[in-house]
């Protein structure tokens, strides 16, 4: 994270870090800073999916939608009866009301 620091650059290639590491393992005589680097890694890598397997990703995702609604539908409705049990003014008419 050091020498990613000094060069001041926020890209660089598998070969140039690997290359860092391997330098830093070869000479023992390397100097490492103990202090912190607040800093975040990000990797980059592209995903290439074959055609099954898009599909079946694809199939996944609606079977997981459809379960989803499925339970959606199944839960009773329940904030009709909590409102009426915890005002009780709404659960019986009013004389305005008829």
């Amino acid at each position: 994270m050091g020498e990613v620091k000094k060069s001041g650059c926020c890209g660089f290639t598998d070969d140039e870090i690997f290359g860092w590491a391997m330098h830093f393992w070869d000479e023992p005589e390397i100097e490492v800073s103990n202090t912190a680097t607040n800093c975040h890694v990000v990797v980059n890598h592209v995903v290439e999916l074959t055609e099954e397997e898009k599909e079946q990703a694809r199939q996944e995702a609606i079977n997981k939608l459809r379960d989803e609604e499925m339970a959606k539908m199944r839960r009773p409705k329940t904030t009709e009866k909590k409102a009426t049990e915890n005002n009780p003014q709404i659960a019986q008419p009013s004389l305005f009301d008829l």
